[in-house]
Formats: structure tokens, sequence, C-alpha cells
């Protein structure tokens, strides 16, 4: 290989290393800005996939099992950073806002499902967040999930009313009102 190929190649590799950690090593905050203007409402809402997925007990679920409610559907893994960093504000959001008329449905997408999830979940003490598990990519598939993480705000007419690519601060106030004038106009 000539020298300057081999050095551009090399300079190439240094930098995407850099950006790649750059990426993964920033905090939330300011990898996410502010995670309301992140959010991508839809204009009118779209119809959610009825792919089932799995409870931390095995038994097998779609979204319609939780219909009547707002919903915060994350696909995360256990293998990807910015996921784990937003996980404790997913996990804020679910004991703040969390009940009858409101859920957060923190859906791994693991190869390995609840084995390596579930253990995942407890060390890391994200303890308002129930344990779901997609089989395969499936869920992802049909939801048209394009990478991780990605979240899913649900109407409580059980319709995608937002999406969000990326990470964010889901226990920001401004994304709880929202959430919450959702919540409001479901009952």
């Amino acid at each position: 290989m000539p020298k300057a190929l081999n050095y551009a190649m090399q300079c190439l590799t240094a930098f995407t290393c850099v950006a790649v950690l750059t990426i993964v090593s920033a905090p939330v905050s300011s990898a996410a800005g502010s995670g309301i203007q992140k959010l991508k409402w839809h204009n009118e809402p779209r119809m959610v996939p009825d792919t089932p997925f799995q409870d931390g007990e095995g038994t097998t679920l779609t979204l319609s099992d939780f219909a009547g409610k707002v919903l915060v559907v994350n696909l995360w893994a256990t293998w990807c950073a910015p996921c784990i960093r937003e996980m404790p504000t997913l996990d804020s959001l679910q004991a703040d806002l969390g009940g009858d008329t409101f859920h957060v449905i923190a859906l791994s997408q693991d190869r390995e499902g609840a084995r390596v999830a579930e253990p995942f979940m407890a060390k890391n003490g994200w303890e308002n967040l129930s344990l779901y598990v997609s089989d395969g990519t499936t869920f992802a598939r049909a939801a048209n999930i394009r990478g991780l993480p990605t979240t899913l705000i649900i109407g409580a007419d059980g319709r995608e009313v937002a999406r969000l690519e990326g990470t964010s601060e889901w226990n920001d106030p401004e994304i709880k009102e929202a959430l919450s004038a959702l919540i409001v106009k479901a009952d």
C-alpha cells in the first residue's frame, strides 16, 4: 500500500475513534440538548405495530395490552452506551408519572433477552422500570426503528404521536409537562 494512502487510512481511523469516543462519553444533557425540542411530533397520529414482546415473567404482550394509557416506549440495549446514560431519566419519569394512565416500556433489544437485561437493570438500580424484551428485532423492524435508542410516544388511543431518535433527559420538566398534557387529554 502506498505510504500516503496508509497514512490517510491511519488518520481516518484515528479521527473516527476520537469522534466515536467523544459521542459515547458525552453526558446526556450535552448529547441530547433539550429533549422536548428533539421530539418529532407527528401531524397525524400513526398506527403502531401490534408485534409481540415479553415482560420479565415471559408473558407475551403487545402495545394493545396497554390500551388507555399514554406510553413512552423506549428501545434500548445493554451494549448501547447512549441508552444506558438515559435509562435513569426514564426510571425517574416512570416514578413521577407512572400509574393507571401512564407507563414507560423500556424494551430491551438484547439478543439474549431477559437473561442479560434483567441482571443489568438490577445492577444499575433502575427500580421503577419493568423488564420488557423483544424477540429479536421483530418489534424494531415493525416500528421502523433506525437505531438505538429510539423512543415512541403513544397516546391513550394507541397511536404514535411523537418519536425521538437518540437520547433525551426524560425527566426534564418540559417533557413531563407535554406528557402530562397527553395524560389529561386521555382522561
